[in-house]
């Protein structure tokens, strides 16, 4: 019993580091692409030469502090990895609701006898 508690706790920590890293760096590239659009955008607005020489195309004093919006609250990552989390448990939950619990009995039981009859010839 040891081995094998060893074996899937030793899975299961690594599954779960891979997991949180794998989370970590898409919540940090998320953030990176909204900021570099954002940066691309103010880039985009102060060197286009629309209005610039021509005031007939200028954009209305009005247009302009419409667009100006406080940009919307980006969630963090604590955030995304507890979404992340949620779908993962609401899929799990849904999986076991529409589980054959006999045919896992069965599949237990079938994996047993055949571990038994393979330990019985060794």
């Amino acid at each position: 019993m040891g081995f094998m508690a060893g074996f899937f706790g030793g899975f299961t920590l690594t599954a779960s580091v891979l997991y949180l890293s794998v989370q970590v760096h898409r919540s940090t590239r998320l953030a990176q692409r909204d900021a570099i659009r954002e940066q691309v955008e103010i880039l985009n607005d102060i060197s286009s030469p629309l209005g610039a020489y021509y005031r007939r195309f200028a954009e209305d004093d009005d247009l302009q502090k419409s667009r100006i919006v406080p940009p919307p609250k980006k969630p963090s990552a604590e955030e995304l990895l507890k979404q992340q989390w949620n779908k993962e448990v609401k899929a799990l939950a849904q999986k076991t609701f529409t589980l054959g619990w006999q045919d896992v009995t069965n599949t237990a039981n079938e994996v047993t006898r055949v571990i038994s009859e393979l330990v019985k010839r060794q």
